[in-house]
């Protein structure tokens, strides 16, 4: 039996490194091909579209971060080009405010963002309709109501978090009809030890708005106030 020449046993060993090598960058270049142009790591949302349609971002949100979007139906046969990488609720509302959604609700499961629901310049198809809390309050004689106005929102809270804005009206927590400053503090520091999901409702510019929030701190400033009962109605 002979020998192997040296030099022979050295090509192969340097082409067998260059294969390998090759087989790497085809490998990288697969993955980057096809990566999908809406990412999500470690709480970060990562958006590179170029000439997305916008109809596919909702599926995509799904796919990649288990995310469900509605409202963009008024936007298919759009095309955008967006780019940006951050914390995920800073990048969504900026996505959010690229594609000219002026309201919208955040849905969370725990502290992982779930559902977003996007408004029609502040009216809803996605509102649910509900009987008319204070309705024992209404009558035909024009006379005014109770209310609770929001005044100012808490940097970092669910309310800033969730979008919510000064002169909202707050008619409802947790199915309870809320009529005064008072009264929602109350409900709100009850529900506060039960740790649990609960809907709040507003009025903002003449429509309805459910918020789904941790029970506990809203973080907003409030006022009772005096309205029309065609204000929130």
């Amino acid at each position: 039996m002979q020998p192997i020449n040296s030099k022979y046993l050295l090509a192969i060993i340097i082409r067998i490194i260059v294969l390998v090598f090759m087989l790497l960058i085809t490998s990288q270049l697969s993955a980057n091909t096809d990566m999908s142009p809406i990412t999500c790591e470690n709480n970060t949302l990562i958006c590179s579209a170029d000439e997305l349609e916008v109809k596919d971002i909702e599926h995509l949100l799904f796919q990649e971060c288990g995310i469900r979007i509605t409202g963009l139906k008024a936007q298919e046969g759009q095309y955008i080009t967006y780019h940006a990488k951050g914390p995920m609720l800073e990048t969504m509302k900026r996505l959010l405010r690229y594609l000219n959604a002026e309201s919208y609700v955040f849905e969370f499961n725990g502290d992982q963002l779930t559902h977003v629901l996007i408004y029609s310049r502040g009216k809803t198809r996605f509102a649910r309709q509900r009987s008319m809390p204070h309705s024992s309050q209404f009558n035909n004689t024009g006379k005014k109501v109770n209310a609770v106005k929001v005044l100012d929102i808490v940097p970092g809270s669910q309310a800033e978090i969730h979008g919510f804005q000064k002169n909202d009206i707050i008619i409802e927590y947790d199915t309870v009809p809320i009529t005064s400053a008072s009264q929602l503090v109350s409900v709100v520091k009850k529900k506060k030890k039960e740790k649990q999901r609960v809907e709040l409702v507003l009025v903002r510019d003449g429509s309805r708005q459910s918020f789904i929030l941790d029970s506990g701190l809203i973080g907003v400033r409030i006022q009772t106030i005096r309205v029309s009962p065609d204000d929130i109605n």
